[in-house]
């Protein structure tokens, strides 16, 4: 009865164990979920909106309290017929089309953020991703360099007992310590590269980096052909940021066209005078008069154009970068699985049979220990080789889903 309840007892403290392992699909989205950028970027988009309802308004009206034609002789208790004081309420107009234009480039500016915010979510879901692998692949070469070093252990006791028996040589003992205190050298380095991959992966999910990973990396579906990749660049989100981007500078060229078009106020008023004299009303428009604008108005239309062309430049800098680095993803996933079969299929079952063969003749006494060692270590390092291969694969493939963005992000 003590032994199935023991078995019973293991199994559910071994459960949350394996429930708290880390997928890359939770790591995304833990990472997205509250993230501060993603944030901040929604928070200057519903700033910007907010003010594109301030930038159509007109400007505040002023009230101007005045006293006029006091004589300055015997002031201030001297009057005479012109002395008035009052009050006057004034408002500017904007010329031409400045206030709805204003709206405008301050609603685009809106939807550059927002925009920005799709980009940096499909940005942070690849770089998630990426840091997840590098965490995945230097656990599992600790693990397997671990596995190792478990072999050289029991390689220094066989080679003992080999020597109690007069089968074997002092040699040998030391030959064993040797290749497992490099094999521990080893694991450390691998496990300094694991710390720094947590850390790295911490940047993303603070509260969860420090969980177990899986043993195996998941499946994951082909991409698409790369002549279907190709034209989709085009929607990417990255893209569309800079197309937002390119669409405030028109907007500001074509606020910075309307300056030449003079705003204009209004101002009544209304003042009193002493003595019984009739009171006076004031109205006054007054004009702005752009005279130089050959050394304003127009150089600043220069400069918006410049800006304009400028953001139009990066956008085709960007995209043309985004079409290198689809090709280049697409190549390194393509050429990271032909490694991987050969290595699979040639190269780790290769150097599995020789170490086979090898332990089969150092017991019939016609192989060296260190021979065998040194396949060992062969086998170890094939298998380095093909998790390598596996992770530089799952890498281009996580890369190339970079492209592959969701219709809600085109």
């Amino acid at each position: 009865m003590r032994i199935p309840f023991l078995l019973a007892a293991a199994l559910a403290a071994a459960t949350p164990a394996i429930a708290q392992v880390l997928t890359l699909d939770e790591a995304r989205q833990r990472a997205l979920q509250d993230q501060p950028a993603l944030r901040a970027l929604e928070l200057g988009a519903r700033a910007q909106e907010e003010t594109a309802v301030a930038d159509g308004a007109l400007p505040d009206p002023r009230l101007k309290l005045g006293a006029l034609n006091f004589p300055t002789r015997n002031f201030p208790s001297a009057r005479e017929d012109m002395t008035q004081v009052g009050v006057s309420w004034e408002q500017a107009f904007p010329g031409g089309e400045k206030r709805r234009l204003r709206t405008e480039r301050t609603l685009a500016e809106a939807e550059q953020e927002r925009a920005e915010a799709a980009g940096v979510r499909q940005g942070i879901s690849r770089d998630v991703g990426f840091a997840w692998l590098d965490a995945w692949l230097a656990a599992a070469n600790e693990r397997l360099v671990g596995e190792l070093a478990d072999e050289h252990r029991r390689s220094i006791e066989l080679a003992r007992i080999a020597v109690s028996s007069g089968k074997g040589s002092q040699a040998d003992v030391l030959a064993a310590r040797q290749m497992l205190n490099q094999t521990v050298d080893r694991r450390l380095e691998l496990a300094a590269a694991a710390r720094r991959a947590r850390a790295a992966l911490a940047r993303w999910v603070p509260d969860a980096a420090a969980r177990p990973l899986p043993e195996d990396l998941p499946g994951i579906a082909a991409p698409a052909p790369l002549a279907t990749l190709r034209p989709a660049i085009e929607m990417h989100p990255q893209h569309a940021m800079h197309l937002r981007a390119e669409k405030v500078a028109e907007a500001e060229v074509a606020l910075a066209r309307e300056a030449s078009k003079p705003d204009r106020s209004v101002e009544l008023g209304y003042y009193s005078r002493y003595g019984g004299r009739s009171d006076m009303v004031m109205l006054q428009v007054a004009i702005e008069l752009p005279l130089f604008a050959d050394r304003k108005q127009d150089r600043l239309l220069a400069a918006k154009r410049a800006q304009a062309d400028r953001a139009r430049a990066q956008r085709l800098d960007h995209l043309r970068e985004l079409h290198s680095e689809l090709e280049s993803m697409y190549a390194d996933w393509e050429i990271a699985g032909e490694r991987l079969t050969n290595v699979t299929t040639s190269i780790v079952p290769d150097a599995k049979a020789r170490l086979d063969a090898l332990v089969a003749q150092h017991s019939a006494g016609s192989a060296t220990l260190a021979a065998v060692f040194e396949a060992r270590r062969n086998v170890v390092d094939a298998r380095i080789q093909q998790l390598a291969l596996q992770a530089a694969r799952f890498r281009a493939r996580i890369g190339l889903q970079y492209f592959e963005h969701e219709e809600g992000h085109r």
